[in-house]
């Protein structure tokens, strides 16, 4: 990397961001692209992240750490969030173990390949996204995001491949409708043009949508997984979407709530006017 703002080890209080990664040079344009938007990354090994803060030394504004460190340096992620800075996981679609120990400790995750402004709005840094979690929480926007994070989460519940649809439909509604605004009669249109998709990737380029996330949130407890979503939409009325009627059950559109309520959450919660909404899988 030539960027003289990022470095390996070094003075790391000059550095705004630690980047914990057992290899750098796989993250090095999204570390070039941090460092342009202002974001400078000290790149430490985990063995030298666990020994900068049993130094005592950290003074920087957040931390991302690669899932592949943890197993090679127990200890360091409850270490990380003792310090109460910012603490961005970056996980693999087959991380459960430590998607399960990170829901635990609060912190907040991004599914790999992770772009600048997840990062941004994971690290609640100027410019992204400020929430205040309650079990693990994670930033989407973009329809592969959807994919990637529904089908991690999933695995922590007895019936993954049931969940993963069902929170994929809730997390698409998020997208298309709460960020983007996408209304029901402009969705039926696009479908019936074969022009959904593309529609929607037009408008998360469009810069006024760059950092409209939404939001999920995992919490495990004993005997259940609770999901919460949460859209900057401005809301609506989710009764008429709740059960399958005869005009919606032969279309592919308007039928993700209820399908989401048939396969994994028959108790779905609708909060703060249709802008969240909360699904329990019972263990």
């Amino acid at each position: 990397m030539n960027d003289p703002r990022i470095s390996r080890g070094g003075a790391l209080a000059e550095r705004r961001l630690w980047w914990v990664e057992a290899d750098a040079a796989a993250s090095a344009g999204l570390l070039r692209e941090l460092a342009a938007g202002g974001l400078a990354c000290a790149v430490l090994s985990g063995e030298e992240a666990l020994a900068s803060l049993r130094a005592g030394r950290l003074g920087v504004e957040g931390v991302v750490v690669d899932a592949a460190v943890l197993p090679r340096c127990p200890g360091l992620l409850l270490a990380l969030r003792a310090t109460g800075v910012p603490l961005v996981l970056l996980l693999e679609v087959e991380d459960l173990a430590v998607l399960a120990e990170g829901v635990g400790l609060g912190v907040t995750g991004v599914v790999k390949p992770a772009s600048p402004q997840a990062l941004r709005a994971a690290l609640r840094l100027p410019g992204g996204e400020a929430v205040t979690p309650e079990g693990g929480t994670f930033p989407f926007r973009t329809l592969s995001e959807v994919a990637s994070l529904s089908l991690l989460v999933a695995g922590l519940c007895p019936d993954p491949a049931a969940v993963q649809i069902a929170l994929s439909e809730l997390m698409i509604n998020a997208v298309e409708h709460g960020n983007l605004g996408l209304g029901f009669n402009q969705k039926r249109e696009l479908m019936a043009a074969g022009e959904w998709r593309n529609e929607v990737e037009r408008l998360l380029l469009l810069p006024r949508n760059a950092d409209r996330f939404a939001w999920l949130r995992v919490e495990c407890r004993p005997r259940e997984v609770r999901f919460l979503i949460r859209d900057l939409g401005a809301g609506f009325d989710p009764a008429p979407y709740l059960d399958l009627n005869a005009e919606l059950s032969v279309e592919p559109y308007g039928r993700g709530i209820a399908i989401a309520r048939m396969l994994a959450f028959p108790e779905l919660v609708f909060l703060d006017g249709g802008r969240c909404v909360e699904g329990v899988s019972r263990r």
